[in-house]
C-alpha cells in the first residue's frame, strides 16, 4: 500500500474534497490487496459524490477484510447506497445484516435505513416495528424523528389513537435539530383520523404558525377537511341554541312610547322646538355649522390616518426583519449559488464577505454542479438562519445539507456563510439513503473525523 498517497487522500477527505479523494483511495492499494479502511473511506467519498452504485460496491469490499471489523457500520452505509440506487431489495437486505451485529454501537441507524426501505415495499406493519427498535435504542441520542415515523406508521394501519402517542411523545423528546412543526402537522392528521377536528386544526394551526413550514398536499387538504368539519359543528350548534333556552322574544317597536328601555319618550314641548321664532332659528343654526366646522378638522383626520398606516407598515417590516424575511431570500440566494456553480459563474455575490478566498474555494467546491436545492425546513433569526436542504443531484439520487445564512453587507437580504452535509436526517427515507453514516462508529479509526 502506499502509505503517503493514503495520507494524501485523507487529508483530501478532511477538506471535503472528495472527488480528489475517492480518485486516490482508489490507487493506494497494491493489487489483489485487502484493506478495509481505504474502502470505507473510498466507499464515503463516492456516497458524498452521489455514486451510490460504486460507494456499494466499496463498502463490499471493505466487507471482506475480516480484520477490519466494522460490519455494522459498513452494512448500513451499503444499505443506504442501495437504497439510494433504488434496489430496495439489496437495501433490506444490508440493513437486516446490520441490526445482527452486537458489536455495532448505533444500531438505531440500521432500524432507521430498514424501516425506510420496509415502507416503501409496502410492509408498514413491519416498517413500524423497525421505527420502534429505533426509538428505543439506547444509543439514540435523538428518538423523536424515530417516534415520528412510527406514527405515521400507526396512521395508515388505521391506528389514530396510538398515532396521536407517538407524536405527542415525539414533540416530548424533539431535541433542537428536530423539525416539530412537521411532528405537529402529522400530530394534526392523526387527531383528524380520530374525529377531533378541533384538536386537529390546533395542531396544524401551530405547525405553521411561524410561517416557516409548508404544509404537504395531503396535509392541506386534512387542514381544509378539520376546519371544514369545525365550521360544521359550529352552524349546527348555533342552529340548536334557541331551541334548547328560552324563547326568542318579539323585537321592540320603536314607536311604541316604552320602548325597549321602559322609558316614556319624550314630548315634544319639552324640547322648545316648536316655540322657537325663524330668527332664532337661523342663529341656532349658524351656531351649529360653526360647531360642526370645528370639531369636524377633516385635514387632522387624514393626516392620522395616515401617520398611523405608517406606523403600522414599518412595524409590520420591522417584525418581518427580526423574523428572518429579506430580499433576496435565503431560497433565491442558495438557487443563484448553486446556478452559478453549475455554470462557471461569479459565486461571490451569494457568500458571505467575511469569508476568506479559501474558505470560499472550499464552500463552492462541496456543491455538486448540476443540483437543485430545495429548503425544507428553517430557523430563522434577524441576522442568521440556519436551513436543512435538500439537494437533487444531476445523477439523480439526494443529499442533506446544513446550510447557513448571513446578513448581506447592505443588511437586507442573505448570503451563504456555511454548508454542511447532514447525516442525521430522518424525515426522508430516500435522504437517509443517499447520506453517509458519520457517527463514531461509521468512519474508521484512522480518519480525522472518527471517534474510533
Amino acid at each position: 500500500m502506499n502509505a503517503q498517497l493514503f495520507d494524501q487522500a485523507r487529508a483530501a477527505y478532511r477538506s471535503g474534497n472528495f472527488s480528489a479523494a475517492a480518485q486516490m483511495f482508489a490507487s493506494v492499494k497494491d493489487p489483489g490487496e485487502v484493506c478495509g479502511e481505504v474502502d470505507h473511506l473510498r466507499g464515503n467519498s463516492l456516497m458524498r459524490l452521489g455514486m451510490w452504485g460504486e460507494a456499494a460496491a466499496a463498502y463490499a469490499l471493505a466487507l471482506d477484510d475480516a480484520a477490519y471489523g466494522k460490519r455494522g457500520a459498513l452494512l448500513t452505509n451499503q444499505g443506504k447506497a442501495y437504497a439510494a440506487a433504488g434496489d430496495l431489495d439489496a437495501a433490506r437486505a444490508a440493513f437486516t445484516e446490520a441490526t445482527t451485529d452486537s458489536t455495532y454501537a448505533t444500531p438505531f441507524k440500521a432500524y432507521l435505513g430498514l424501516g425506510g426501505v420496509l415502507l416503501k415495499q409496502g410492509e408498514v406493519a413491519s416498517a413500524g416495528t423497525a421505527f420502534r427498535q429505533a426509538a428505543i435504542d439506547g444509543a439514540n441520542p435523538a428518538p423523536a424523528g424515530a417516534l415520528a415515523q412510527l406514527a405515521d406508521c400507526f396512521v395508515k394501519l388505521g391506528r389514530p389513537g396510538d398515532a396521536i402517542e407517538s407524536y405527542r411523545t415525539a414533540l416530548d423528546f424533539a431535541g433542537p435539530r428536530d423539525d416539530t412543526r412537521a411532528i405537529n402537522a402529522g400530530l394534526g392528521q392523526a387527531y383528524l383520523a380520530a374525529n377531533r377536528p378541533a384538536d386537529a386544526v390546533d395542531a396544524f394551526t401551530t405547525a405553521t404558525s411561524d410561517g416557516i413550514y409548508q404544509l404537504t398536499a395531503e396535509q392541506r387538504d386534512d387542514f381544509a377537511r378539520a376546519q371544514d368539519a369545525l365550521d360544521a359543528i359550529s352552524a349546527q350548534n348555533a342552529i340548536s341554541a334557541p331551541e334548547q333556552g328560552s324563547p326568542a322574544q318579539p323585537a321592540a317597536d320603536p314607536l311604541d312610547p316604552l320602548g325597549k328601555s321602559g322609558a316614556f319618550m319624550p314630548d315634544p314641548s319639552d324640547t322648545g322646538f316648536f316655540t322657537l321664532t325663524e330668527s332664532e332659528l337661523i342663529q341656532q343654526d349658524k351656531q351649529a355649522m360653526k360647531v360642526r366646522r370645528k370639531h369636524r378638522h377633516t385635514g387632522l383626520k387624514v393626516f392620522i390616518v395616515i401617520f398611523v398606516l405608517l406606523v403600522i407598515a414599518a412595524g409590520g417590516l420591522g417584525f418581518a426583519y427580526t423574523r428572518g424575511f429579506g430580499f433576496p431570500t435565503q431560497q433565491d440566494t442558495l438557487n443563484g449559488l448553486f446556478q452559478a456553480v453549475t455554470d462557471g459563474g461569479d459565486t461571490d455575490a451569494y457568500l458571505d464577505p467575511n469569508l476568506s478566498d479559501s474558505a470560499k474555494s472550499l464552500l463552492v467546491s462541496a456543491i455538486p454542479e448540476g443540483a437543485t436545492a430545495t429548503i425544507e425546513a428553517m430557523d430563522q433569526s434577524m441576522t442568521e438562519s440556519t436551513a436543512q436542504v435538500n439537494v437533487e443531484l444531476s445523477m439523480g439520487g439526494t443529499q442533506q445539507y446544513v446550510v447557513h445564512f448571513a446578513r448581506s453587507s447592505n443588511h437586507i437580504g442573505w448570503v451563504v456563510s456555511t454548508i454542511e452535509i447532514s447525516f442525521t436526517s430522518t424525515d426522508d427515507t430516500s435522504d437517509d439513503a443517499a447520506q453517509t453514516d458519520a457517527a463514531a462508529s461509521e468512519e474508521p479509526a484512522a480518519d480525522a473525523q472518527a471517534t474510533e
